[in-house]
């Protein structure tokens, strides 16, 4: 649900469904208003605010949130909060990137976000090999949709699935966030053209993040497309412990804090070596690592 139920005399509640740089707006029991958080905090789609009379706005802490951070010791971009579902979206053909898909799993399962795929645009052709090219995901636990937003095929049990959830779109642009959205949020398209013309952006490319409400009572939200995307807040242990299809072998390590790179008796290398274990998992497993390490903070 977008709103928290009324809990007697507390101060109302409302949740930020709009951000536009320097101001968001947010959704209260008496429509949306729009605020300016204080200097020195940050507020993003799907934060929580207490909304006291005569008091400035006030954040309410977080039960989880995506953030991912920037290249060669950057700064944490923070990309939505309070999640029930990060739903990773994926097309078929040049669009399907595997290894963004096990980063953004990797990145739910650290912050304790549930996580399913889409995969869009199976109307086009190569979408059976992109099907198969997902199922191993299936085999890992994870819900994976083959939906089509131009058609309208898959999305109703898509929809079914997300429930009364609040949840975030994530993906390589130009695999169809947008239309999925579009698809699932009957007032998407309106609210969406005016945001940004209001934010004097190009309506072709989401530049704002959006909180639309869902039929069945949840929230989707709509974020940047991404080029690259790098988990926050990850040690190299973390990597491996929430890394997909690790969990199996997990524990059968020499070494307790194995990171399966060059340690004698290694678990994983060794599920790699006997094709229990898929070498493209294990090689965008070493990516991440890498990755996480070169954008870890320098102090």
């Amino acid at each position: 649900m977008l709103l928290p139920p009324p809990s007697g005399s507390s101060a109302p509640i409302g949740r930020v469904v709009v951000h536009l740089g320097a101001r968001v707006r947010a959704l209260t029991a008496n429509g949306e208003v729009e605020l300016i958080p204080p200097k020195k905090e940050s507020w993003v789609v799907g934060d929580l605010l207490r909304l006291e009379p005569g008091r400035p706005p006030k954040l309410i802490e977080r039960v989880n949130m995506l953030s991912r951070s920037a290249v060669h010791g950057g700064k944490q971009q923070i990309l939505a909060a309070n999640l029930d579902w990060l739903i990773v979206v994926a097309a078929p053909g040049d669009a399907l990137k595997t290894g963004l898909v096990d980063r953004f799993l990797v990145a739910a399962s650290h912050a304790g976000i549930h996580a399913m795929i889409a995969l869009n645009k199976i109307d086009l052709p190569g979408a059976g090999e992109a099907i198969n090219e997902l199922a191993v995901y299936r085999a890992y636990g994870y819900q994976v949709h083959p939906i089509s937003a131009n058609t309208g095929e898959g999305i109703e049990s898509f929809a079914a699935a997300i429930g009364q959830g609040v949840c975030a779109l994530v993906g390589h642009s130009g695999v169809g966030k947008s239309s999925i959205f579009n698809r699932l949020a009957p007032e998407a398209n309106r609210a969406t053209r005016e945001i940004h013309h209001e934010s004097g952006r190009g309506r072709h490319t989401t530049s704002v993040s959006l909180m639309a409400p869902l039929p069945g009572g949840g929230g989707l939200i709509d974020a940047p497309g991404v080029r690259q995307f790098v988990p926050s807040g990850l040690e190299p242990r973390d990597v491996a412990d929430h890394f997909p299809g690790f969990g199996p072998h997990m524990g059968g390590c020499k070494f307790r804090d194995c990171l399966h790179l060059t340690e004698t008796g290694c678990a994983i290398r060794r599920a790699v070596d006997a094709g229990a274990l898929d070498s493209a998992r294990y090689q965008s497993y070493q990516r991440l690592l890498e990755s996480s390490r070169e954008s870890a903070p320098k102090w």
